[in-house]
């Protein structure tokens, strides 16, 4: 009997666990789930994305008019990405497309406050990662 126990405990302790296991807030193992971040002087938006086209529109709530954009596309395969940063007023800061593996596009806008964010993903596969912040 006491053999018969220690088989069953043994046998649910390996059928309990989990190889590979990835947190919540790790891109790596989430497909086409974003990840969002935000704080008064940042925000950012990963996600690792197959096959996705999805139109994401968010408010960033950044308090900063001296800010920076900050975009890296890794492991890209195929689509394109479409991004618009704008103010409270609709006014288009900052437009670009993206359909390549992309390494640390930076660049700096002044005078403006970045209130919204548009990323429009086209049947996009890659990791896509966008950070916004303070430039000071």
């Amino acid at each position: 009997m006491k053999k018969l126990l220690q088989v069953f405990l043994i046998s649910i302790i390996f059928i309990s666990c989990r190889e590979e296991i990835v947190s919540p807030d790790n891109p790596a193992g989430n497909i086409n789930e974003p990840v969002y971040s935000r704080t008064s002087f940042s925000y950012t938006f990963t996600i690792n994305a197959e096959n996705i086209t999805r139109l994401v529109r968010d408010n960033t709530n950044l308090n900063i008019t001296s800010s920076r954009i900050f975009l890296i596309i890794d492991d890209y395969a195929s689509g394109r990405v479409e991004i618009n940063i704008q103010n409270d007023d609709s006014f288009i800061i900052y437009s670009s497309v993206f359909a390549n593996n992309t390494y640390g596009i930076i660049e700096e806008f002044e005078g403006y406050l970045p209130a919204y964010i548009t990323i429009n993903f086209i049947d996009f596969t890659g990791k896509f990662k966008v950070i916004l912040s303070n430039s000071d």
